[in-house]
């Protein structure tokens, strides 16, 4: 009975991994919901739903996995294939050189801790039986997602929002929410990094939210279904 359940963990594990991964490529291709910061943080990552539910159905062990695999892809879209020319043009912009330490902190911070994170909505057992319990496991999976962006954005990327502010102060670089958030706050790192990763971490957390209030009557029934029985 409990190798039948392990497999049934595992069979919903891997689809709802294949389900963020298919909903972050259409996402990316829609207009308007693919929405971002100026460097990076989508407005609208609805992929974290499926995410938290593995955790929330599957338990932390493949929520975790999950989590984990996810980065990968997220990282390998990103920046696998075009790391030396991102390694080049950060050291362009900023004039520091990009040791292979800082590219293991960016993808540390800014792919394996917030993206496996979502996988501690496995520490909310039975996380469908009540609402509230799964809104408390989405909102503080974001929570872990954002100390980490926060701590990537003032070690990894203070240069390169200076240097974006300094080039609109002179007339040849480009105004945009990141510049205007730095001059808001009086060019302080902390408070610059804290702001600019809420903006699109509250937009993620309150759609996921919604859409889990929406569907979670028929995601308590499937629990129950699967696991349950």
């Amino acid at each position: 009975m409990k190798l039948k359940k392990d497999a049934v963990k595992m069979l919903l594990a891997v689809n709802l991994l294949a389900l963020a991964i298919v909903l972050d490529v259409i996402t990316s291709a829609i207009p308007g919901l693919n929405l971002s910061m100026p460097f990076g943080g989508k407005f609208f990552g609805i992929s974290m739903l499926p995410l938290v539910m593995i955790g929330l159905f599957a338990g932390l062990k493949y929520g975790l996995i999950s989590g984990f695999l996810y980065a990968l892809y997220n990282f390998g879209i990103d920046y696998l294939v075009y790391i030396d020319a991102l390694r080049a043009t950060l050291e362009s912009w900023t004039g520091e050189s990009w040791t292979f330490g800082m590219i293991v902190m960016l993808v540390l911070f800014d792919y394996i801790i917030p993206f496996t994170a979502y996988g501690l909505s496995g520490l909310f057992k039975d996380g469908f039986t009540k609402l509230s319990k799964m809104i408390i496991a989405i909102i503080t999976v974001s929570v872990v997602r954002l100390v980490s962006s926060t701590l990537s954005g003032v070690i990894l990327w203070s240069s390169s929002i200076k240097y974006a502010s300094e080039e609109y102060q002179n007339g040849t670089g480009s105004d945009n929410i990141a510049v205007r958030i730095f001059a808001g706050v009086g060019e302080n790192l902390w408070v610059y990094s804290l702001t600019y990763n809420f903006i699109y971490i509250f937009t993620t957390t309150l759609v996921v939210i919604l859409l889990s209030v929406l569907s979670f009557k028929r995601l308590k029934d499937l629990s129950i279904q699967f696991l349950y029985q």
